[in-house]
């Protein structure tokens, strides 16, 4: 569906980053999340893959709820698309976006209170499983995440509601266009929540975080030789 933003009513932003701005909102009485990409330059190593955060998210999005997975609440309940925003008429929004060279498009999709990252202060095998579990059937759709890190793993902490967020790095293929790579990709990403399931598992039984000290902080890696130690140097590369 294509939306109108003058039908979008801006309640706050809720995050910055170098990648997109993302703001609640509310749609035809819904609250909402409207996530608009920065514009990003297509780089030389990446001609293999995606990196419009707008075409990989509305890419996926689309992909997930023509398979239910959306409607099941296992990623959040998609909307539509709002495209050829003029940033000018929707001051002091979109203020980030007035020197871009072209309009910005946007996802629109469900807002879900009270969630947070999977950790230990929400752990129960049940959530984490049924994340794993998710991821699965993601990947069954052709969908690879991109940026499988528990800051995309979501609890709600007031039901057991659990779901992936941020498809900004998603690919999406059918199973006539996969190629090898990709098949690579998805393997990779596999491990790496195969991985974190038993880590995670593992360092609730000791109490605090050890084993997923790499999965939560991936910005500051430890040395490399302790990667290998862990287990992930490969998955890593």
């Amino acid at each position: 569906m294509n939306i109108a933003l003058s039908e979008v009513i801006f309640v706050d932003q809720l995050k910055r980053s170098p990648v997109s701005c993302v703001f609640r909102t509310i749609w035809r009485g819904k609250d909402c999340v409207l996530k608009v990409p920065l514009l990003r330059e297509r780089r030389p190593r990446a001609r293999k893959r995606e990196i419009d955060p707008f075409k990989c998210e509305s890419a996926a999005f689309i992909r997930l709820q023509e398979h239910g997975l959306c409607d099941r609440g296992y990623v959040p309940e998609f909307y539509g698309l709002v495209e050829q925003i003029k940033p000018a008429d929707y001051l002091p929004h979109l203020k980030d976006f007035l020197q871009d060279t072209i309009y910005p498009n946007a996802v629109l999709m469900e807002y879900i209170p009270d969630i947070q990252p999977i950790d230990l202060s929400t752990f129960s095998e049940q959530r984490i499983h049924q994340l794993h579990q998710i991821l699965r059937e993601i990947h069954s759709t052709g969908v690879h995440h991109g940026d499988p890190y528990p800051r995309n793993m979501m609890v709600q902490t007031t039901s057991d509601r659990v779901s992936w967020i941020d498809f900004d790095r998603a690919q999406t293929f059918t199973p006539q266009s996969v190629q090898p790579y990709q098949l690579d990709w998805l393997d990779h990403e596999k491990k790496m929540m195969e991985y974190f399931v038993e880590a995670l598992m593992a360092d609730a039984k000791i109490g605090r975080i050890d084993a997923t000290w790499i999965c939560y902080y991936d910005s500051l890696k430890p040395p490399r030789e302790q990667q290998v130690e862990a287990g992930l140097g490969e998955t890593l590369k």
